[in-house]
C-alpha cells in the first residue's frame, strides 16, 4: 500500500512522524548490522539496510535513501559508541562497495588518525566488528579487508597507472632502456 504521506504506516497508510520512524528503525538497523558482523568479511548495502528496516518496522518513507540513511547510520553509530561496541556502521557500504567520505565524520569510540584512508579505516573497523561477533573468524584473528569491489578497483587503477620513467639526474632527460644517459657518455 502506498500513501500520500512521505513517511507512513504500511498497514493503513497513515502519516508517521519521521522522528518516530527513526526511533523504530535505529534498533532494527543496529540488529541487522550485528547480524552482518557475525560473518567474517560480510557487509550490507545502504539499499539492503534501509529496505530491511522499513520492511521489519512496517513504516516506509518516500524519501530518497541518500536523504535519510546517513541520519539512521549516525544514530546507530552513536548507539554503538554508547554501548561500547565496535563501529558497526563500517559494515554498511554503497552498492559499489565503498564506505564513502561521510564515514570519517561518524561517531565512534576508537581513536583514528584524521588523515586516514577512509576505505582502510572502515576495513580496520569492520575487523573490530568481526572479532566481536563473527563465529567464522580465521584462527589468526583475521585482517582488515577492503570490500571486493574496492580491492578490485584499486588493483585495476594500480595496473593502469603509468610507471614513472627513470631520468638522468644531471641532464634531466629520460634514460633509454639500458638505463644510461646518452649525454653522459
Amino acid at each position: 500500500m502506498t500513501s500520500e504521506h512521505g513517511t507512513y504506516s504500511v498497514s493503513d497508510g497513515t502519516r508517521v512522524d519521521f522522528a518516530d520512524a527513526m526511533d523504530r528503525w535505529v534498533p532494527l538497523a543496529h540488529e541487522i548490522l550485528v547480524q552482518t558482523a557475525k560473518t567474517y568479511n560480510a557487509t550490507t548495502t545502504y539499499k539492503q539496510l534501509t529496505e530491511a528496516v522499513q520492511e521489519s518496522s512496517g513504516i516506509r518513507t518516500k524519501m530518497l535513501i541518500g536523504h535519510w540513511s546517513g541520519k539512521l547510520l549516525e544514530r546507530v553509530a552513536q548507539r554503538a559508541v554508547d554501548a561500547g561496541e565496535p563501529p558497526l556502521t563500517s559494515l554498511c557500504v554503497h552498492q559499489d562497495g565503498t564506505i564513502g567520505p561521510g564515514y570519517l565524520h561518524a561517531p565512534r569510540a576508537v581513536a583514528d588518525t584524521p588523515d586516514a584512508d577512509v576505505e582502510e579505516l572502515a576495513a580496520e573497523h569492520r575487523l573490530l566488528c568481526y572479532r566481536r561477533y563473527a563465529a567464522d573468524l580465521p584462527a589468526d584473528g583475521g585482517t582488515p579487508t577492503l570490500t571486493a569491489q574496492v580491492s578490485a578497483a584499486r588493483s585495476r587503477r594500480a595496473r593502469t597507472e603509468p610507471r614513472p620513467r627513470a631520468t638522468c639526474p644531471t641532464h634531466f632527460v629520460e634514460l633509454s632502456a639500458t638505463g644510461v644517459c646518452s649525454d653522459c657518455d
